[in-house]
């Protein structure tokens, strides 16, 4: 049996106003990072009385690693915000938010509002890098995609209607991570393949990529029982589960009847429902059905063979039923190797003791965690998901 040892680094800066300055009284953090969070987090624990003062919103990087390796790579790139203290052990803990906190924390201060779509659309990229631009995000354009769609060219709210704002305005004394999430939820191409997400990874970078039901058929990185895993677990759950979806869009006039109104909508349905309850009674299709809705004034058309350039109810709706008709699979494992992982990239573990043998049984990473304790052990956890 091969043995490797790891040697461990942690090394904390905080920004004076003036330059980066060590904090030689970190000796342990943790960072994470995922979509169920958005926002990246990290705690660092210092010996009281910090060689390095720190305020509210001071600036803070955190690298840790171990060699073999990524070594000292930076795995926290954000803010400090509240800082606890204690006097006996003598201890400071810094609680940190990620880049992307600040579109959390910032409001459109536009009286009545920000209009994000304008009068011919813009796309929901577009909309969401004037959000970060606002809120005084960093990021990467090229990082940041989306379905190129001119989104709000078809409606835009009411234009008699002087007094309510449109689905595409950005409210004043919203949030900006609001208006984003609002802009995600709708944010599907024509093929269903993917929703488009606005998240925070490591080193503070912000992406915006779609995420599909199935991971990707080829794995970033690959994880093996006994040899590189601490400790696993596997659930599933196929609590939730449905096999029709209706989407309701935005009110628009009917054909060419003067003063009608109707929502643009679509449903999607399959009688393969393998995860639903024995028994249910047909529905009106032929096929016992349990059915889920979603609405949203930002999807602009029913079908996608419709005219105009804009995120359909049918994209939509067909994307949302394969969420919904499967069941989830929720992977938690640890591991010493220090690889650089981030939310969004395909995972595989080969497991027996789990029953994950297939080669093709690929997960998304949903979570990550990164730890560097009191002891020096480096730890990363993850929590993986899949649909089928």
């Amino acid at each position: 049996m091969t043995a490797t040892v790891r040697t461990t680094t942690l090394g904390v800066y905080v920004h004076d106003g003036t330059d980066w300055q060590y904090d030689a009284s970190a000796y342990a953090a943790v960072c994470s990072f995922g979509f169920d969070q958005r926002v990246a987090e990290a705690t660092v624990r210092r010996t009281g009385g910090g060689a390095v003062a720190v305020n509210y919103w001071s600036r803070i990087e955190i690298r840790m690693g171990c060699t073999p390796g990524a070594g000292e790579a930076v795995r926290f790139n954000g803010y400090v915000v509240p800082v606890d203290n204690q006097l006996f052990p003598v201890e400071a803990t810094l609680v940190c938010k990620g880049n992307l906190y600040r579109a959390q924390w910032v409001r459109n201060q536009q009286p009545d509002g920000t209009d994000l779509a304008g009068p011919a659309g813009t796309s929901d990229q577009a909309q969401v890098m004037a959000v970060l631009d606002y809120c005084g995000v960093p990021y990467t354009a090229a990082n940041i995609g989306g379905t190129g769609k001119a989104l709000g060219s078809v409606y835009n709210g009411d234009p008699a209607d002087v007094f309510t704002a449109g689905p595409w305005w950005w409210a004043e004394g919203e949030p900006g991570l609001a208006c984003i999430e609002r802009v995600d939820e709708v944010s599907v191409p024509d093929a269903a393949t993917g929703r488009y997400r606005t998240f925070e990874t490591l080193g503070g970078d912000v992406f915006r990529i779609p995420l599909a039901t199935a991971p990707k058929t080829t794995p970033d990185f690959a994880f093996t029982e006994g040899v590189d895993v601490l400790e696993a677990r596997i659930t599933r759950d196929p609590a939730g589960a449905a096999n029709k979806v209706t989407v309701n869009g935005a009110p628009l006039p009917i054909g060419s009847l003067p003063g009608v109104i109707g929502t643009e909508t679509f449903t999607a349905g399959t009688s393969a429902a393998p995860y639903l309850p024995p028994g249910l009674p047909d529905g009106p299709d032929g096929w016992p059905a349990v059915g889920m809705a979603f609405s949203s004034p930002l999807i602009e058309k029913s079908e996608v063979a419709d005219p105009g350039d804009v995120v359909a109810c049918e994209a939509v709706a067909q994307f949302l039923l394969a969420e919904y008709n499967c069941v989830l699979d929720t992977l938690e494992f640890s591991t010493p190797r220090d690889d650089l992982l981030g939310p969004g990239q395909t995972i595989h573990l080969h497991s027996p003791r789990l029953g994950i043998t297939a080669p093709d049984q690929h997960y998304w990473l949903q979570r990550l965690e990164v730890t560097l304790d009191e002891r020096g052990a480096f730890t990363q956890r993850l929590t993986c998901v899949r649909r089928s």
